[in-house]
C-alpha cells in the first residue's frame, strides 16, 4: 500500500508541473524528432497549420514556424495540436486538458490542473501518454501478421515517468491507470493490478488476466487494443440484421407499381 501511494505521488509531481529529477539529473534517453507538421486548434476555434515543436506536458506556450515567422501560443487558449507524418497522414494528437488519479479504488478522484498529453490509441477507451517531454524515435515492435520484430518511428515520452491515460466517451477527464518508467520500473506491475483491474472490470476476462499478472503494465497498449475489439457476437447480431434488412429490402415492390397475373 504504502509502495502504491509513493506512485501515485510520483504521478502528481509529474503532472502537477514538478520536474523529477534524481541528483539533480533529468534522466532522458536520446530525444528523438520533437518538430513535425501539425494544425493548432484554439478554443475560438481558429485553426494554424505550420511546423510545431512538441510541447512538454508543463509548457505554458507552443512554438510553431508558420511559413519564415516564429509564433507563439498560450497553451490555456489552444483545445488540441494533429500531429502528421510524412504522408501527411493524422499521427498523434496532443490535447491540453485535466486529468485525474484515483484517491481510491472507486469513484473518488483527484483532479489535475491541466497538461499537454498525447493520444496514442483511440477507441472505446482511448490511450494517452503523459510525461515532461516528447518526442518521435525508431523503436521495434511486433508485426501483427508475421509476429517478428519490426522498427517504427512512434511517440514517445522521452523524459524519466511515463504515465498512461484512459478515457471513455462519457469521462470527463482522462484516467492514470498505468505507469512506467525509462529508468528504473520497480513497483510498475503493483499499480496497473491495482488500477487496471478496477478500470477494465466491465471487461472480466481482461481484469483477469491483469489481476493474474498476465497482462502487465507495459502490455497497455496491447490491453486497450484488445478491450477496444467488438465481440463476436455483436458483429454476428449486426451482420444478421443488415441481411435481415437486405432481405426486406428486395422483397418489398416499389409503391405503385401493380403484380399482373398471367392468362392460362
Amino acid at each position: 500500500m504504502k509502495l502504491n501511494i509513493f506512485l501515485v505521488m510520483s504521478a502528481l509531481c509529474v503532472t502537477s508541473l514538478l520536474q523529477a529529477q534524481s541528483a539533480g539529473i533529468t534522466f532522458k534517453l536520446g530525444m528523438g524528432e520533437q518538430k513535425a507538421d501539425a494544425i493548432v486548434f484554439k478554443k475560438d476555434k481558429q485553426k494554424i497549420s505550420g511546423i510545431v515543436k512538441f510541447p512538454g506536458s508543463a509548457d505554458k506556450k507552443v512554438k510553431i514556424k508558420v511559413g519564415e515567422e516564429n509564433e507563439k501560443y498560450a497553451s490555456k487558449d489552444l483545445d488540441s495540436i494533429q500531429i502528421f507524418d510524412a504522408n501527411k497522414k493524422l499521427s498523434y494528437t496532443f490535447v491540453w486538458t485535466k486529468t485525474k488519479v484515483y484517491k481510491k479504488k472507486g469513484t473518488e478522484f483527484k483532479t489535475i490542473d491541466e497538461n499537454w498529453i498525447c493520444k496514442m490509441i483511440e477507441g472505446k477507451a482511448s490511450l494517452y501518454i503523459g510525461g515532461e517531454e516528447y518526442g518521435i524515435k525508431e523503436v521495434k515492435v511486433e508485426d501483427e501478421k508475421t509476429k517478428e520484430k519490426v522498427k517504427e518511428e512512434k511517440m514517445k515520452v522521452v523524459s524519466r515517468d511515463v504515465n498512461h491515460y484512459l478515457k471513455r466517451s462519457n469521462e470527463d477527464y482522462p484516467v492514470l491507470v498505468s505507469m512506467s518508467s525509462n529508468a528504473l520500473s520497480a513497483g510498475y506491475n503493483a499499480f496497473f493490478r491495482e488500477y487496471g483491474v478496477y478500470y477494465f472490470k466491465d471487461n472480466p476476462e481482461i481484469a483477469k488476466k491483469i489481476e493474474d499478472k498476465e497482462y502487465k503494465y507495459d502490455d497497455i497498449e496491447k490491453v486497450v487494443a484488445l478491450y477496444n475489439v467488438k465481440p463476436k457476437k455483436q458483429e454476428q447480431k449486426a451482420e444478421q440484421k443488415s441481411e435481415v434488412k437486405a432481405t426486406k429490402t428486395k422483397a418489398t415492390p416499389k409503391a405503385g407499381s401493380k403484380t399482373t397475373a398471367k392468362k392460362k
